[in-house]
């Protein structure tokens, strides 16, 4: 069964990105405002949001990778716990 991440966005609906066969999430820095989700099809997702603070997003949402996997398979999608203080402006995937 497909799992999925729920996240909040500013001004729009929440979105759904994929939690399956994630091979890393990638911040280039401990502030950065970009944080990127490789696919192991080559794919990937990337998340416009507010300054972070040591890792705190990409920490999230690999967190809840591995927890939305660990939940049985008749929950597809899981809420990614937001840092306080970092907002998502955006998801592009391709």
């Amino acid at each position: 069964m497909a799992k999925f991440l729920k996240v909040p966005v500013t001004s729009l609906p929440d979105s759904l990105m994929s939690a399956d066969n994630v091979a890393h999430v990638f911040s280039a820095s401990a502030t950065s405002t970009s944080t990127r989700i490789d696919y192991t099809d080559g794919t990937t997702t990337t998340i416009a949001h507010g300054a972070q603070a040591d890792y705190n997003l990409r920490d999230a949402l690999s967190d809840a990778i591995a927890a939305c996997h660990a939940e049985g398979w008749t929950k597809v999608t899981f809420d990614v716990s937001m840092p306080s203080g970092v907002a998502i402006t955006g998801i592009t995937h391709a």
